[in-house]
């Protein structure tokens, strides 16, 4: 980890691997406890209970705010590209001289938000963005009404990055990106909005990455289980 000072704020940042590893302490402990109580239980502990333990500690944790680190992990990082930083900025409580970070616990307790998070790169410098997660109807009404709900509240320029959650096996059709990207244009924003983009994880098959304001951009990449992707991270340096 390492310490910045940007615009009189002191922020945090961590190479990808250090977050990754920040972040897999609680869960392998989590999972330890739960096998230590199934063998307490008399369960014999193989592949089949392990998927189990996972499965419930993955239906636990959905809803927790460490979705957004993941995020931060999964989905900018892949867009910024290698070499990036995953970037928080602190409460005025930290102090550098006796405070550190060393696990997930302290920087829940000194990151302060908004914003969500900070992609760092020698490219694009610092890039903020807040976090969403959709799980409304997935059209363009609906859309338009989150954004008109959720992101125009906002009055500081922020990048809005939004996960959109939906059941297994739901197709969405690029023109309610474009149709989107219309809608918005009408509202005629007269401040600056920064980036809006959606991501949608199209059944396992794909990422899409539909970048609705200001310019429309959709693209798609390769999807990666999270099992994948955690591991491909964790080699990088």
């Amino acid at each position: 980890m390492k310490l910045y000072k940007v615009t009189g704020k002191l922020m945090a940042c961590f190479t990808v691997k250090e977050l990754v590893d920040l972040l897999l302490w609680p869960v392998e402990l989590s999972l330890l406890n739960k096998t230590l109580n199934a063998r307490l239980e008399g369960k014999k502990i193989d592949d089949a209970i392990l998927g189990e333990l996972v499965l419930e500690w993955g239906k636990g944790s959905a809803n927790s705010k460490d979705y957004e680190y993941w995020s931060a992990i999964f989905s900018l990082y892949e867009d910024f590209g290698e070499n990036s930083e995953i970037c928080f900025y602190l409460k005025d409580t930290f102090n550098p001289h006796k405070d550190s970070i060393i696990s997930y616990s302290d920087l829940e307790k000194f990151k302060q938000d908004p914003p969500d998070v900070v992609i760092k790169n020698e490219l694009n410098g610092y890039a903020e963005f807040e976090l969403k997660r959709y799980r409304g109807e997935l059209s363009k009404d609906g859309l338009v009404t989150f954004i008109k709900n959720k992101i125009l509240r906002y009055s500081v320029p922020f990048n809005y990055c939004i996960i959109l959650q939906h059941t297994f096996g739901t197709v969405l059709p690029q023109m309610i990106f474009e149709n989107l990207h219309k809608e918005i244009k009408k509202l005629q924003i007269k401040r600056d909005l920064g980036n809006i983009c959606f991501i949608f994880n199209a059944n396992n098959q794909h990422m899409i990455f539909a970048h609705v304001y200001p310019e429309l951009n959709v693209y798609k990449q390769s999807f990666s289980s999270g099992l994948d992707q955690v591991k491909k991270l964790m080699k990088q340096r």
